[in-house]
């Protein structure tokens, strides 16, 4: 009598993960031509194609299989697909499993599930609940599954602003002033119910295919009048990104002003017209102070075709002075559409086609590097795929990065910086946490920058530096000599 066949891991994980059902597999599985040679790996590889061909299976969810994830559930949400990191966790793509809305979701991973990163998630997903406007994503749903948290907003689609720059160049005048006056709009609508959004930069900005713009990621937002729980960081506490930081968020960052919303937004407005953040270079420390005491290049400089109206705004918008800068977010909003033209929706719709179409794969390629076991336990007791490489412990050494979204403030501001992503210098380390009224110990998001001078070479590298500057020493003496005899004769 045969024996049956002994299922693999990567079988195993599927039929338990719910995601097909075992008849549906079976048929699948039955639909192979039949072939002894192939067994194992190779035989996991095969019932993978053919289900990702048959469109049952995508190549995120074949590859968190294969590591032996169990667990693509969360509450009445079905994961899907990952998204990214955001900045406050991992987002996820899920579809609910009455409703079949397909919409995004973000969790706290479990290896950030501390008082303080817990308070953090609450604090964005009550300030998300109390908004609703065309221009802010909508909140959903926000719930706990068993020690996970997470939160339900609508999935956007297209792209971000940043990656949109990125992909396409600087953007037209009429493009740029149409996706920040949007943004300005949701921005007034938030200040109008006393929150300041505090990390406003082209990553939150989402630009939909129809040119709508959805401003997002409130977790560093403070409530003025503390009307929903306690803020995310302390007054006191330098928050958000460098390259978009009002002078007065560094040098006062106790002082929580609608208007430094305005400054953050004429520096992304920078970053759409010329593709170039305000201030290049440099450690985070170096941007702060540049923030705070220099000039911009002119934005025309940058990009010469640019309307001196609008070059005019940008400069009013990143006044050093709050009391000179432009007053408010409803104000920028109205100047900007002065340079909307009739045809710009279309060409906005054209430029998110082509900021969306993804480059070498790299944009499939940031999805699979969040893992669900990151985020949930998933991974059974009976071992690891054979063919796969290990899955990181949960947030420990070797957990994936995200290249383009920016990791999480919360959990860092004790675990100083963090190494560079790898990403052209448009980017911007963003800070948490540092105290204004002491030394910098400046926690730096996506990027590891130093704030005091190098530390001297280990002694063992010294006498190696000395002989070196002896031997120069006296090659430049031989030379000196040899010129001078030259010049004798």
């Amino acid at each position: 009598m045969t024996q049956p066949k002994e299922k693999t891991l990567f079988e195993r994980a599927l039929l338990a993960s719910r995601i097909i059902d075992a008849v549906e597999l079976g048929e699948v599985a039955r639909s192979l031509p039949r072939d002894p040679a192939i067994v194992g790996v190779a035989a996991d590889d095969r019932l993978a194609q053919r289900l990702v061909e048959r469109g049952l299976l995508n190549n995120w969810q074949v590859e968190q299989l294969r590591a032996g994830r169990t667990k693509f559930t969360l509450g009445p949400y079905l994961i899907l697909d990952a998204i990214g990191k955001g900045g406050m966790g991992h987002v996820f793509k899920g579809r609910h499993d009455l409703l079949g809305r397909v919409e995004a979701v973000k969790v706290l991973p479990k290896s950030r599930s501390n008082p303080r990163s817990i308070a953090n998630f609450q604090h964005e997903i009550r300030a998300q609940a109390q908004l609703d406007h065309p221009n802010l994503v909508r909140v959903s749903y926000a719930d706990k599954d068993g020690d996970t948290y997470f939160l339900v907003t609508e999935l956007v689609p297209g792209v971000d602003l940043r990656r949109l720059v990125r992909r396409c160049g600087a953007l037209g005048h009429d493009l740029a002033a149409s996706i920040i006056a949007q943004a300005a709009d949701a921005l007034h609508y938030a200040h109008r119910r006393g929150l300041v959004h505090r990390d406003v930069k082209p990553g939150n900005l989402l630009v939909r295919p129809d040119g709508v713009v959805k401003v997002t990621d409130l977790g560093l937002a403070w409530c003025l009048d503390d009307s929903f729980g306690a803020a995310p960081a302390g007054r006191g506490k330098v928050v958000g990104t460098c390259d978009y930081l009002a002078p007065e968020s560094i040098t006062s960052p106790d002082k929580i002003m609608p208007v430094s919303d305005v400054y953050a937004l004429g520096c992304t407005l920078y970053y759409a017209v010329t593709g170039k953040v305000p201030f290049p270079g440099g450690n985070a420390a170096e941007k702060m102070r540049r923030q705070r005491h220099d000039q911009p290049m002119p934005p025309a400089a940058l990009s010469p075709g640019l309307p001196q109206g609008l070059a005019e705004l940008i400069a009013r918008m990143m006044d050093k002075d709050p009391s000179q800068r432009t007053p408010s977010a409803s104000v920028a909003a109205a100047a900007l559409r002065e340079f909307v033209e009739d045809a710009t929706p279309g060409r906005i719709a054209e430029a998110v086609r082509q900021g969306s179409a993804p480059t070498h794969g790299r944009a499939r390629a940031v999805g699979h590097r969040v893992d669900l076991g990151e985020t949930l336990d998933s991974i059974p007791r009976d071992g690891h795929h054979p063919g796969a490489e290990p899955a990181p412990p949960h947030g420990g050494a070797g957990s994936p990065t995200d290249p383009i979204s920016p990791t999480d403030p919360s959990a860092e501001a004790e675990q100083g910086t963090h190494p560079l992503t790898g990403e052209l210098e448009d980017t911007a380390p963003s800070v948490s946490g540092w105290d204004a009224g002491s030394a910098p110990r400046i926690a730096v998001r996506g990027a590891q920058q130093p704030t005091h001078a190098p530390p001297p070479p280990p002694a063992a590298e010294r006498p190696t530096n000395r002989l070196a500057w002896g031997v120069a020493v006296v090659a430049l003496a031989a030379s000196v000599g040899m010129l001078a005899a030259g010049w004798l004769r």
